[in-house]
């Protein structure tokens, strides 16, 4: 399995490794702001949140995840900060994102809207040591170097209300290629490398304690076959949330949430492979913690779709 990883990976990664590496995640409602900079403060509060996700269990040196996010609305409103820490490692390449997200919104209809806009950097980290090289004087893997530090930046629009929400963004605007005349990573900007994220989703009320969420996430490359999300969610008495998925690559998705009280909540979610690929790997974790410190404004609760 370790081998069979390697493989693949030292393959990708001349061909733009550095700029396609965006991993996977189930909980996008739970932890918006790791897609979208324009949800920084959208829940009315100062928010932390942590996910961790273990992917493809069964293969060695598969992907895992982790992701801390912080954000708060400013006390005149019309402002919302964010902060993202994101690590995703895969056999012997590892990236380390911070970001910082600043948000812009106003009062519209029934809701607000929000223009956001990320700005950090990515710290990528090659241990090309670990590779078991048939030619140890390989150029491809001496020339190469083992850590790189380039600008990311972000774009996002949001618009939610108590029912219902909407998304646009554009994680990662930036792309990062490998130029083998200098020997260095180049910055670039090329429509054709944006990854195009659509979110949505609406609640519904079947009784007064309970709720029906369907919600889609659309993500969409032009060199890619595009991705759709689709998960269904029963809310009851805003404590509990259960629900299923499914992703156009074979993937269903379990989804568990419990919200402990108006500051603690934590989302479970478990995900398999029903195609060719399942046979292989025993599903995927994912588990994640939400805390509200303090609220901005006077709210019964955290908003969470």
């Amino acid at each position: 399995m370790n081998r069979f990883i390697l493989i693949i990976f030292s393959i990708l990664a001349p061909l733009d490794i550095m700029g396609q590496m965006f991993p996977l995640s189930n909980h996008y409602l739970f932890n918006p702001l790791a897609i979208n900079p324009a949800s920084a403060g959208y829940q009315e509060a100062i928010s932390a949140t942590v996910i961790y996700r273990n992917q493809w269990i069964g293969f060695k040196d598969a992907p895992k995840s982790y992701n801390l996010t912080l954000h708060s609305p400013l006390h005149n409103d019309r402002v919302g900060l964010g902060f993202l820490l994101e690590t995703n490692s895969i056999g012997i390449f590892k990236e380390t994102r911070v970001m910082g997200n600043y948000a812009y919104r106003r009062e519209l209809f029934n809701g607000k809207i929000a223009l956001g806009l990320g700005f950090g950097a990515t710290i990528y980290n090659i241990r090309w040591d670990e590779l078991d090289a048939a030619d140890y004087g390989d150029p491809n893997l001496m020339n190469n170097p083992e850590s790189v530090v380039l600008p990311d930046f972000s774009l996002g629009t949001y618009y939610y209300t108590r029912r219902y929400f909407i998304g646009f963004s554009i994680p990662r605007f930036l792309s990062h290629e490998w130029d083998q005349n200098t020997g260095h990573y180049k910055v670039k900007n090329h429509f054709s490398g944006y990854n195009y994220f659509f979110t949505g989703g609406y609640r519904i009320d079947i009784s007064p304690h309970v709720q029906f969420l369907p919600s889609v996430l659309f993500k969409y490359n032009p060199a890619h076959a595009p991705q759709v999300d689709c998960y269904a969610k029963i809310i009851l008495k805003e404590k509990f949330r259960m629900g299923m998925g499914y992703r156009n690559q074979n993937i269903l998705v379990g989804i568990l949430q419990c919200q402990f009280n108006s500051q603690l909540g934590m989302e479970y979610s478990f995900d398999f492979d029903t195609g060719g690929m399942g046979k292989y790997m025993k599903g995927s974790h994912e588990l994640g913690l939400n805390y509200v410190f303090s609220y901005a404004h006077k709210v019964t609760g955290p908003r969470q779709f």
